[in-house]
Formats: C-alpha cells, structure tokens, sequence
C-alpha cells in the first residue's frame, strides 16, 4: 500500500512568500498615510470641540471666553503653533487672551501627538458673551488652523475656518 505526501514543496512556500512579501510592501505605506491622515483627523475634531465648548459656555455663562495654545494646561504659550496643546477659559477680564487670577481654565487638550503639527493665524481666539469672535486688530478673517502630520501627502492637511459668527468649518486642503 502506497501512502500519499502532504504538504507544500519548497518552490510552492517560496513563491508563497514571494506573494506575501509583495503584499506587504505595497499595504504598508497606503497603512502609514491612512494612520496618518486618522491622526490629522483626530487632532482637528479636538480642535473643533475646543472651539465649540468655548462658544457653548461663552453664550451659557454670558461672558467671554477664550481657547489658547498652552504648554501646561494650565496657561496660555502666547504663540501660533498651536502642537503642544491647547485650553479653554473664561476670559472675562482681560483682552490679551491670557489667563490670569480671575479667570478660570475650563478644559484642556493635551499635545495631539509628536507627528502633528498644528499652526493658526493667531496666538488665541475669544467669543464673547454672544457667541461671536471678539474681533481686535490682530486678527485677520476668517481665522484659520492649518493640521497636518509628519510626511503629510496629497489633500490630507486639514484646515479650519472661524469666521465673525464663530463656527468653526473643517476642509481638506493640499499638505505643505
């Protein structure tokens, strides 16, 4: 009686790896710009919900309030690169966009990731009691925040527009 061998010879498994390693090397880099273009995604969604809290409990409290950059969830960092987070307070007080003794820090989100980089056309942004953007002579309109991660390609910056009303609206545009 004659047994029957089973299993792969060694041609079969080598050009199986053949195939699998193809595979892989063309998933990987579409996998790093959609885990990049996610990324991008989720910093401006929290940027946007900043900007909506702040408008929500400016027009709830009946006074301003303002959303900075800042470093230590605490204070605003006084600058435009907005990557290493940012906070929402009341800013009933001052017109610098500074938190000081009086005002209260009301949210914070931390940095959105070492990969992101997010910039503004200015260094805070202020509603006041009605919900629109305590305009000054700094500001230029619409007020913008460009997002984007590193090795950024195609239209996957995103870009958020604050006009005098004060809602925030979100487009894709070309990386830098």
């Amino acid at each position: 009686m004659r047994k029957t061998q089973h299993g792969f010879t060694l041609a079969e498994l080598l050009a199986a790896m053949a195939v699998v390693a193809i595979l892989v090397g063309i998933a990987i880099p579409t996998f790093r710009q959609f885990s990049a273009s996610t990324r991008a995604t989720a910093a401006t969604n929290s940027l946007v919900t900043a900007l909506a809290t702040a408008r929500m409990e400016a027009l709830r409290r009946s006074t301003p309030v303002s959303v900075c950059a800042s470093t230590n969830s605490q204070t605003c960092a006084a600058s435009s690169t907005w990557s290493t987070g940012w906070i929402v307070f009341t800013d009933g007080s001052g017109t610098t966009g500074q938190v000081d003794g009086a005002d209260a820090v009301l949210q914070a989100w931390d940095a959105p990731g070492l990969t992101m980089t997010v910039n503004s056309s200015t260094k805070y942004i202020r509603y006041d009691a009605r919900g629109m953007v305590w305009v000054t002579p700094d500001y230029t309109f619409p007020v913008t925040f460009n997002t984007w991660s590193a090795g950024c390609k195609g239209t996957n910056q995103t870009q958020v527009s604050v006009t005098v009303g004060g809602s925030p609206q979100s487009t894709r545009i070309a990386c830098p």
